[in-house]
């Protein structure tokens, strides 16, 4: 898993286009956590058969964090996260190369809210694909 992971791009990226399509998968983590849980990995699945279906050019991994702790330990967390989806995807088959892998921090939150507000909304890690 370790050369998988390697293999991946991933990036610390502050913004984070959306794309066209569905709206994004999404999967949610508790506080601090980078573990994916029994319903994401139902989502995982789902992707994964997206992902064989339509056969897009590139599969989009994009990690947040909701706006407690830190900005540089946050970009950390939420690209941690990324990883460990997209290393999820790639057990399941998805080629890493058609992965982009991102971390946005609390840039980008799905929920507005005010600096060191929990909200598990913005705790996602959010798949799309172009």
């Amino acid at each position: 898993m370790a050369g998988v992971m390697a293999a991946l791009a991933f990036q610390a990226t502050p913004g984070f286009a959306q794309t066209e399509g569905p709206d994004p998968l999404k999967i949610y983590f508790q506080t601090n956590s980078r573990t994916v849980s029994d319903e994401g990995q139902e989502t995982l699945d789902q992707a994964a058969r997206l992902f064989r279906d339509g056969n897009p050019i590139v599969m989009i991994v994009a990690g947040g964090t909701d706006t407690v702790g830190a900005p540089e330990y946050n970009l950390q967390l939420s690209l941690d996260r990324a990883q460990a989806v997209a290393g999820q995807l790639v057990a399941r088959g998805i080629p890493v190369d058609r992965l982009q892998v991102l971390g946005r921090g609390a840039s980008e939150l799905i929920v507005k809210t005010e600096d060191n507000v929990e909200n598990p909304d913005n705790r996602v890690v959010e798949i799309s694909w172009r």
